[in-house]
């Protein structure tokens, strides 16, 4: 099915191929210089590109110069080129019934219609093509628009784009679907809108209306199409086609736990489906949210991908990719600079590599913009550990400082106002200190803070492991103060939120009593979704089994720790560890 697996194979050395069967779990490869969404491509000889901006000074910057990082050993290595301004195609995507590369893209809208005003699509030999050919395929101007994708079962091209219905809502968005069998004539599809986000508690302010929008299609192996939309709500929603697109049943809540983040479909050649998406839940509204436009995303600071082996049925993985490197930063509104609002490490793209890896590309804003490679071996793993010899390399624990809401620093008069897009200020309440053993060891030290510059003072820590409906979970814990809440859950939860008790499948209270005078001890969750309960033991000293709430139709991914005092613990929790093993 994918004609450039093959290609970028070929290109590759012994060495390289022998470097790229080593990898295994997500490494990183390379930076990149645009916000992944429309720039990766694959050259007609297996070369792999991603397109960008060459030294954007800001984000009001629209001076036109462009790059891209191309890798020429499977995505090994890459090198940054810059662009001679020559209207090259760039970024695109091959569509093989046509033999041409396909890009969009559109004229801004005018309150004075213009010929040059709507949607277009260039079509070229590759991206290097200087001449393109040019479609226009709709009047109407899109907000923005996803890649196309090119249906294996025929020849017919798909993308989405969005539009504004201020009649309907303000601030919302809504998909416009377009579709084309030869190219030149394009139908053109406004489709129905999700549902929007209600304000109930927890939340005691409106969350941005943001429906719709990245919505991203990939074809199943019936020739079916299944779409994926972010929406406002705490999950994705699908919607699926049977007849090429032409028809689509109505959306409905996903599986997939997320709130204001891109999702990203990508069927392989083996028929498998992987998903990209971010596995967060926000942290709830604060009176001051309007639903009018953004606030603060505190959902942002870890992806996701999980694997399908019967077109989207079942998924297993749920993985963390990758953690924002400055996911606890007190600069994090301005830190990386003006040249984007946006920081975090959703918006994906992807593609699939020789020897079962897969290439992935994320991230807004240069903190946080990668390239990673990994086996998608690694997301059928069944066993986890963290001994904390890392760190908090595989670890959230951030907490927010009360920052500025919304987009901007202090007014868009300037491009250096732009630098704070929906961002709190973070810091850590949990730290990683000297062990209580006094072995030269460290320990996670879960307290909760008196600070009143924090939106929260519960300190936490979160923990990923791949998904089972079947495991055990093992925490070892010394519990000197008021409590150390654990909970198990199928999405990642802010470590500071309050509600996890009232949300989490599972929560549960560690006290100091349930240990045996021993200082470290070994607190057991065997869970069972089949069963419906959690069974907790230390040793044979405590047994304690509670129902699980909720639905975790794939099973359960998440650790998720926090102090359980109402009020200022300096003493908290201590943790040395944790560790994972699923059940068949």
């Amino acid at each position: 099915m994918n004609h450039f697996v093959s290609q970028i194979l070929a290109r590759m050395t012994e060495d390289d191929k022998r470097q790229l069967a080593d990898i295994w779990e997500p490494t990183v490869v390379s930076e990149i210089d645009a916000n992944a969404w429309l720039g990766l491509t694959v050259m007609r000889d297996g070369r792999i590109r991603h397109y960008g901006d060459y030294h954007r000074k800001s984000i009001f910057d629209r001076g036109g110069v462009y790059c891209y990082r191309e890798s020429c050993d499977g995505g090994l290595s890459w090198k940054k080129h810059i662009m001679p301004d020559n209207g090259a195609l760039g970024a695109s995507v091959y569509v093989p019934f046509l033999d041409r590369y396909v890009a969009v893209f559109q004229k801004p809208f005018s309150t004075v219609p213009t010929p040059e005003q709507g949607t277009w699509v260039r079509f070229g030999i590759d991206p290097d093509d200087t001449n393109p050919r040019v479609v226009k395929v709709s009047d109407d101007t899109c907000i923005e628009y996803m890649p196309p994708v090119v249906m294996r079962s025929r020849n017919r091209i798909l993308f989405v784009g969005l539009e504004r219905r201020p009649k309907v809502h303000q601030s919302c968005f809504y998909p416009v679907l377009f579709l084309s069998d030869d190219g030149e004539s394009w139908q053109v599809q406004h489709m129905e809108e999700c549902p929007y986000f209600p304000v109930k508690w927890p939340d005691q302010g409106g969350r941005w209306q943001q429906n719709n929008r990245e919505n991203t299609i990939t074809e199943l192996s019936d020739g079916s199409l299944l779409m994926m939309t972010r929406t406002a709500m705490n999950y994705h929603y699908q919607t699926i086609s049977r007849d090429g697109g032409e028809t689509w049943e109505p959306f409905t809540q996903s599986v997939f736990h997320s709130s204001g983040t891109m999702p990203r479909l990508e069927t392989l050649s083996d028929g498998r489906v992987v998903f990209l998406w971010c596995n967060t839940k926000m942290l709830p509204e604060l009176p001051t949210a309007d639903g009018i436009w953004e606030d603060y995303f505190t959902n942002r600071d870890v992806n996701h991908c999980a694997i399908s082996e019967d077109d989207g049925r079942t998924w297993k993985g749920f993985r963390e990719m990758f953690l924002n490197p400055i996911r606890y930063s007190p600069d994090f509104r301005a830190n990386g600079g003006p040249t984007e609002g946006d920081k975090s490490v959703h918006q994906f793209e992807c593609i699939e590599l020789p020897m079962n890896k897969l290439l992935v590309v994320f991230g807004q804003h240069e903190p946080s913009r990668r390239i990673i490679l990994f086996d998608l071996g690694w997301l059928y793993e069944s066993k986890r550990k963290e001994t904390l010899l890392e760190g908090f390399k595989y670890l959230s624990t951030q907490n927010y400082v009360k920052s500025i809401a919304g987009g901007f620093k202090v007014a868009p008069s300037h491009p250096l106002d732009r630098v704070g897009h929906c961002a709190f200020n973070r810091t850590s309440v949990t730290l990683l200190m000297p062990s209580p053993e006094n072995n030269g060891t460290e320990a996670l030290h879960i307290t909760r803070s008196a600070d009143e510059r924090l939106v929260s003072g519960i300190g936490g820590a979160v923990w990923n492991f791949p998904a089972h409906r079947k495991g055990v979970v093992t925490v070892r814990a010394h519990i000197p103060g008021k409590g150390l809440r654990v909970s198990l859950l199928d999405y990642w939860m802010n470590p500071s939120d309050a509600t996890a008790e009232y949300f989490a499948n599972y929560s549960v209270v560690l006290r100091g009593d349930m240990q045996r005078g021993e200082l470290f001890s070994e607190f057991v969750l065997d869970y069972d979704l089949d069963r419906g309960t959690v069974i907790l033991t230390n040793g044979d000293y405590l047994h304690y089994e509670k129902k699980i709430e909720g639905e975790a139709p794939n099973g359960l991914c998440y650790l998720h720790m926090q102090s359980a005092a109402t009020e200022a613990d300096p003493v908290g929790a201590y943790v040395s560890g944790m560790k994972f093993e699923g059940k068949n």
